[in-house]
This record gives structure tokens, sequence and C-alpha cells, in this order.
């Protein structure tokens, strides 16, 4: 029962960090100039290469860091802190503003599969709870549930945003921040404590 409540709770933490809704601004953003069955095609191809980053780094972020001798306290910490910075920038609405003013013509790769979607935020997150063998085939079943629970929010954006309207989107992330800064706390916490066990 415990290992379905983490499970449960890592989709909902890869979900939240993954941010879809608060992604929807940017797609609109810049797909709003292409035809609805391009539109689709764009959001398609875009999630699956963020989905193949996402997987991608589960299982070759850990050697990365093996190689760089970082530990998992390190990590935690680490990845609290950047979970806390992403969720006070959704708190206060200045996520994703760096992109205005920059709309390529077919935004390929950069930056709706990455940044928006496979992030820093979600990749540390993902090497963090990859973990063992075992637990990364837990971690990657996480991985494609949260990424399958963003894929319709982000395949009707532009109608979600009329929906929604902006004050709406910004409420919404407003909440999934406030969600993220307790997670993030924790996570942190816990890389702290791991760090002064392993000190004595």
């Amino acid at each position: 029962m415990n290992t379905t409540k983490s499970f449960f709770d890592m989709v909902l933490l890869f979900w939240i960090v993954m941010d879809s809704v608060g992604c929807i601004p940017i797609f609109v953003s810049l797909l709003r100039h292409f035809n609805p069955a391009k539109q689709k095609e764009i959001v398609i191809r875009e999630l699956l290469i963020a989905l193949f980053v996402m997987i991608l780094f589960l299982f070759f972020g850990k050697w990365f860091f093996i190689l760089l001798d970082i530990n998992a306290s390190s990590l935690s910490i680490a990845g609290g802190i950047i979970l806390f910075i992403i969720a006070i920038r959704m708190i206060f609405g200045i996520r994703h503003k760096e992109h205005a003013g920059h709309i390529p013509k077919d935004p390929l790769v950069v930056p709706l599969a990455i940044p928006a979607i496979a992030g820093p935020a979600i990749l540390a997150t993902i090497t963090l709870y990859g973990g063992s063998e075992g637990g990364r085939m837990v971690t990657l079943l996480a991985i494609v549930v949260a990424w399958l629970f963003s894929l319709p929010i982000l395949f009707y954006a532009l109608s979600l945003k009329k929906i929604l309207g902006e004050n709406g989107i910004i409420a919404v992330e407003r909440l999934f921040g406030f969600i993220l800064v307790l997670i993030s706390t924790e996570m942190a916490k816990e890389g702290f404590i791991t760090a002064l066990h392993l000190r004595h």
C-alpha cells in the first residue's frame, strides 16, 4: 500500500513539475500562427521529444552525477532548491516570460520540448527518484503517466485558454506553485537529514 501511495505521489509530483497548465500560454503564443492540424502535429512531436529526453535522463542521468561525484543527499538538496525556485516563479507568474518575443517559425525542440516540458527541474527530480533498477521502472511508469496527463492539456491548449482565461491559468498555476513549495521543502529537508547522518 505504501508503494502504491508513493507511486501516485511521484506521478503527482512529476505532473506538477512538468507544469502543463503553466505551459499553456507559451504553447498558444508559439503555435497561434499555425492551422489547427499543424498545431496538433507540433504539440505531439514536441511532447514525444520531451518524453524521450526525460526517459534518457532517467537511465543515464545518474551516471552523469556519479562522474561528477555528486551523492544522493546533494542531489536531493539541489533538487529541492531548484523546485523551490520554480515554485516561486509559478506563484508570482514569471515562468516562461523569458521566451516572449522569440518566436521561431517551427519551434523544434526549443523552447516547447526543452525547457518548457523537459526542463531542469523535472530532469533533476527524475534523477533523484530513479534510484535502483527496480525503482527506475516505477519511475519510468510514473513519468509516462504524468506525461499522459499533460498530453490532453497541451493538445487542447488553445481551447483551455479560452475556457480558463488568463486569470484562471494564473490561479491554477499559483495553486500548483504552493503545492510545489511544500514538496520542494520536504525534498531539501530529507537531503539535509541524509547528509547529516552520513557525517556521523
